[in-house]
């Protein structure tokens, strides 16, 4: 007699449960459209930013509340893709048609271009501060790469489990490293077979710059291998004080020429020299002793000089026509070729905590009429209502300067936020 009260307790149980379940995955699916989803980057088209793999690649939550009206020039977005449907792409916006002195697009030498019609562009300026989400890692320390010395010169410091140390300069006056970039001693450095190496006493890249980088498994991408870029810098982390570092010596070497910051901490002066030569100087508000960042390099015409990230201690200099001078070694190879230079005056070794050379994500586009990667004519319109988009690896990125048609905004699907796995890569990003 029991039986049917148990016979309708289980029934409705069951009722229950699929009830319940049914609601979930109704509310699973209303949050993947309305609030966001997870999307697995299949390419290496966004390196080193995101890890792109079919099976092990970056697992990122795309956010759903933005639209596409609210995304801006160097955002990072999730459209469907123009040729194939049902996939998507994640790439940035590097120009919008919404924009009507920005929807002409030209890619010249590593540098986005942009105008309001395309008789007169003007090459896109980013700030150094703002656009760290755009730097690409080239070589760390401490790391693996950088003890082997295969793309850093850390023969001057000594190289502890989790830091540098590095000794002041044994002839650490101003003078003395003044004339040390100046142009006959560079020839000389050049003659002697040490091409752009640094002045004794300095760490540095043991290589020229070049379109590679280090992706987040410490591996380094060979993409752009061939191709040696003006806009790099170094980032370093210092743990110093006032007392021990009286001068700051960052250097930034090309083949023709060497542009060399003086900081000077306890005073807060700092100078650029032009192969040894003063071109500008400025006065930073004065730091309390401590640990400082150093960000220095050159990026979109212009040179950079940043302590602790703060834009009031940020030195910048536009890069004057009038520097830009011939070879003087009509024997070396055309093209950029950018060392970067590190070294300090004082009574004490300084201890460096992290230090990152760093390259501006490089556009790349092919210059013969015809061949892959340049389906059109540029410079390229943007239609409003439309976006260009670039992969930050330029060498392996399907994008739109190979689609034929235009992407719209409204193919947007979301913003990439979040990376939720694998677990050693959890991290937010940056736009």
């Amino acid at each position: 007699m029991n039986d049917v009260p148990r016979t309708l307790s289980a029934a409705v149980l069951l009722r229950d449960a699929l009830l319940v379940a049914t609601v979930a995955v109704l509310t699973f699916q209303a949050l993947r459209q309305q609030v966001g989803d997870y999307y697995r980057v299949p390419s290496g088209s966004m390196q080193p930013l995101l890890y792109g793999n079919e099976q092990h690649g970056d697992i990122v939550f795309v956010e759903r509340w933005s639209s596409g009206a609210d995304c801006r020039r160097h955002d990072l977005v999730v459209v469907a893709h123009p040729d194939e449907p049902g996939e998507q792409l994640v790439k940035r916006i590097a120009a919008s048609g919404a924009d009507v002195d920005a929807c002409w697009i030209d890619i010249r030498d590593g540098d986005v271009w942009l105008g309001g019609n395309k008789q007169v562009l003007h090459r896109e300026t980013k700030d150094p501060l703002t656009s760290r989400g755009m730097r690409v890692r080239w070589s760390a320390s401490p790391s693996a790469e950088a003890a082997s010395g295969s793309h850093l010169d850390l023969r001057s410091a000594r190289i502890e489990r989790d830091h540098l140390v590095l000794p002041p300069l044994a002839d650490g006056g101003t003078a003395a490293v003044r004339a040390s970039f100046r142009a006959e001693a560079r020839r000389r450095r050049r003659a002697d077979g040490a091409g752009q190496s640094a002045p004794a006493g300095f760490l540095g890249t043991a290589r020229a710059v070049d379109a590679t980088y280090v992706d987040l498994l410490g591996r380094r991408g060979r993409e752009g291998a061939d191709v040696q870029i003006n806009d790099c810098g170094m980032d370093l982390r210092l743990a110093t004080t006032a007392a021990t570092v009286s001068d700051v010596f960052a250097a930034i070497e090309t083949r023709t020429e060497s542009f060399t910051f003086h900081w000077q901490p306890a005073i807060g002066r700092v100078d650029l020299w032009r192969n040894g030569e003063d071109v500008a100087a400025i006065e930073l508000p004065v730091r309390p002793p401590g640990a400082h960042r150093i960000e220095f390099g050159r990026l979109d015409g212009q040179l950079f000089f940043a302590v602790d990230g703060r834009a009031d201690a940020m030195f910048c200099v536009a890069i004057r026509p009038e520097w830009q001078v011939k070879q003087d070694v009509p024997a070396l190879p055309a093209g950029p070729r950018t060392h970067l230079l590190f070294g300090i005056a004082g009574n004490a070794p300084l201890r460096i905590d992290a230090l990152q050379v760093f390259r501006d994500v490089f556009a790349w586009r092919e210059r013969i009429a015809g061949m892959p990667g340049q389906p059109g004519e540029w410079p390229r319109f943007v239609p409003p209502g439309c976006w260009f988009l670039l992969g930050d690896n330029a060498f392996d990125s399907h994008d739109s300067r190979h689609f034929a048609k235009d992407i719209p905004s409204s193919s947007f699907l979301g913003r990439p936020w979040f990376v939720l796995g694998p677990w050693p890569r959890t991290r937010w990003l940056q736009p």
